[in-house]
């Protein structure tokens, strides 16, 4: 196995001879290619479709039921575009320029990507911890509703609204990213192009994927308080309706005049369909979050990769 830099090159052919057919075959033999190195680095070229897909994914539905499906999308595509960077980290022609064997202070690039890495693989293993969290308080707040239980409803809520602010805290710990982006210090001052462009595409994959994260906890985090708004509402209309009934037991039983009743009166048939909404509701959220944690998984897998390559690729093994 050869192993070296390899660049690519676009060929031009040398210009026609004049003098026709005969002066072209005389110099047939003596014609050389122009070669121009392509700007392009090899990474780059292998990122280039996964990046682009991360890029345009689409704005969020208008609909909440296609939430779930949109979010495990973005999933989906920031697993594939982490995986290539973990691949193409192993060729040979990103290692020297990680390395940065010509310079003290170029490590430092490197480490700056690492701690980006590190910064993501941390959230994304808070987002999976809350996701496993916000399955557990959507089953118990259903629980509660099919019970009627008054007393357990409402630490349920309040776990919900608990889950929300803490994914929106994630949310604006990875946006750090963004604002930070290499300095010359930090990337050792490098002059070497393939270095930079080695940098830029690092950098690149770390803002996409940042990015992508950011929408996806915002995105669990309005599920999250959605469902503890749709919850809450239940039951106020439910303990109004409970008081109204024993009122109307009430009064049936000492004759009292049941015309004296307030008009906002919730029967039996509208609680219950009150209360089937909001079932539906956080069973289709609950159920949403199977397909996010597992999403959530391989790209919290795929960024601990990461990391683990560039160590490899800093530190390899002599």
């Amino acid at each position: 196995m050869v192993v070296g830099k390899f660049r690519r090159s676009e060929s031009f052919p040398a210009p026609k001879p004049a003098g026709g057919r005969a002066a072209a075959a005389k110099s047939s033999f003596r014609t050389r290619c122009i070669s121009l190195p392509s700007r392009s680095h090899p990474i780059a070229t292998h990122l280039a479709d996964d990046l682009h897909a991360v890029r345009s994914w689409p704005p969020a539905p208008s609909s909440s039921s296609a939430a779930v499906h949109w979010l495990s999308d973005g999933l989906a595509r920031l697993h594939l575009l982490l995986a290539g960077l973990s691949d193409v980290l192993q060729l040979p022609q990103a290692h020297d320029p990680l390395r940065c064997r010509h310079s003290r202070r170029s490590p430092a690039l490197a480490d700056r990507f690492l701690d980006d890495f590190l910064r993501l693989a941390d959230a994304h293993g808070s987002f999976r911890t809350a996701a496993i969290a916000l399955k557990q308080h959507l089953a118990a707040a259903q629980v509660a509703i099919r019970r009627r239980d008054v007393q357990r409803l409402p630490p349920c809520l309040r776990a919900l609204r608990r889950v929300g602010k803490e994914l929106a805290d994630l949310a604006a710990a990875v946006r750090e990213i963004r604002r930070r982006p290499p300095t010359a210090s930090a990337a050792g001052a490098v002059t070497d192009a393939e270095e930079v462009e080695v940098a830029r595409v690092m950098w690149e994959v770390a803002v996409a994927a940042a990015d992508a994260s950011r929408v996806v906890f915002l995105g669990v985090a309005q599920i999250s308080m959605a469902a503890a708004s749709a919850a809450e509402a239940v039951t106020c209309r439910s303990a109004w309706a409970t008081a109204v009934l024993r009122w109307r037991e009430r009064a049936r039983s000492k004759s009292w005049n049941t015309k004296a009743l307030p008009e906002e009166v919730m029967t039996e048939e509208e609680e219950r369909e009150w209360r089937r909404a909001a079932l539906e509701r956080l069973g289709a959220a609950e159920d949403g979050m199977a397909s996010l944690e597992s999403g959530c998984e391989l790209v919290f897998k795929s960024l601990v990769n990461v990391r683990v390559t560039l160590l490899n690729v800093i530190t390899p093994a002599t």
